[in-house]
């Protein structure tokens, strides 16, 4: 793809990795404002913004509260792999995805093609090479199981990978090496993201904007290992405030419209009667649904009720201003692709060298 035809936070990203690089922002040294961002390149402030979250997630810049955005003296995270994968060997990789996963609609999916867009961006021309399969859920068909028995074993990336309880112990046994993305597991190499910490660092901010009747407006903890962890996070921030949430708070919900989950959950906390300053949203989507519930029934925002959210793919787009913990589902898929290709050329054995990488989510403000 050439530069001309990528995404405009695409090309505003390049423009400005290839300067850290050059030299021309040192290490440590402030970076320029938004302002000066937007004059120069003549994008919309959430093209920019988007850009600008990218390069913070991949590790080329860190934001210091109070005082700025500065240039990281770490190495970014698409140079942590060491030597270029991408100048290696072909590696024989196939990308699992889940049937229903792979059917999501609007937030869901963009988290989605952000991690694949991830994988791509690690493969470079490799990537043309490789397999993309979706296969039904804990279950082998029978056009999976003709592809295993016609493929030569190579490198399986299966996206949340409780979705392959069937084809996970299969893939091993024929000699396939393994790696997890967006789930943590014991059993293999996994990179995935610290979700606790994510529910921590939304209620954190509430928490750090003087609100103490702070509430959690989640997804089934039961249905997806995340959310548990967003909730532990949240539950360890208001620990660690010494402020203890009414049980009247804690929610969970879903909706096949996510922002509908959220609208249903706040009318159900504003019923309650209970007192409420904050609210964190396990999602953009659950958050904007709030929101929106919240302005029907005449309440100030941000005055009255402060709103957080966590993934921020949809939280750019709303009004009022949303702030919102970025998820890196990008550097994710990156980080995958980067070393399952670097340990594949070099022929390490997966019993002997398992790999856990998890990345950190980090606030935007609004």
């Amino acid at each position: 793809m050439s530069t001309t035809t990528l995404p405009k936070y695409q090309r505003v990203k390049r423009q400005l990795i290839q300067e850290i690089e050059s030299g021309k922002f040192p290490a440590g040294s402030a970076f320029p404002s938004e302002y000066q961002l937007l004059e120069r390149f003549d994008v919309s402030r959430p093209t920019l913004i988007r850009s600008l979250q990218e390069l913070v997630n991949e590790g080329y810049l860190n934001r210091q509260r109070g005082k700025g955005t500065f240039v990281s003296s770490r190495q970014p995270v698409n140079q942590q792999a060491g030597p270029n994968p991408i100048t290696a060997q072909t590696t024989p990789f196939t990308v699992f995805i889940s049937e229903d996963v792979a059917s999501l609609s609007g937030p869901a999916r963009e988290i989605q093609l952000r991690i694949m867009h991830g994988i791509q961006e690690a493969l470079g021309p490799s990537y043309n090479a490789s397999t993309i399969r979706q296969t039904p859920r804990n279950h082998i068909d029978k056009q999976t199981r003709a592809f295993l028995e016609d493929t030569a074993p190579g490198v399986a990336l299966l996206i949340e990978p409780s979705c392959f309880t069937t084809l996970k112990p299969t893939l091993i046994e024929r000699g396939w090496e393994i790696w997890s993305i967006n789930q943590k597991t014991d059993d293999g190499h996994c990179v995935y993201i610290d979700q606790q910490h994510a529910g921590y660092l939304a209620t954190k901010y509430l928490i750090d904007a003087g609100r103490s009747h702070i509430a959690l407006l989640n997804g089934p903890c039961d249905d997806y290992w995340g959310f548990a962890a967003r909730r532990d996070g949240y539950l360890q921030a208001m620990a660690e405030a010494q402020l203890k949430p009414h049980p009247k708070s804690i929610l969970e919900a879903a909706h096949s419209i996510d922002s509908e989950a959220g609208r249903a959950m706040m009318r159900q906390l504003l019923d309650s009667g209970i007192q409420i300053d904050g609210v964190v949203g396990a999602s953009d989507s659950k958050a904007i649904g709030a929101m929106a519930c919240a302005l029907e029934r005449e309440i100030n925002i941000p005055e009255d009720i402060l709103f957080v959210s966590i993934d921020n793919t949809l939280a750019h787009q709303a009004d009022p201003p949303l702030a919102a913990v970025a998820m890196p589902f990008e550097a994710m898929g990156y980080q995958a692709a980067a070393q399952a290709q670097l340990a594949w050329t070099r022929q390490k054995n997966i019993s002997s060298c398992i790999a856990h990488i998890c990345l950190r989510p980090s606030l935007v403000e609004r």
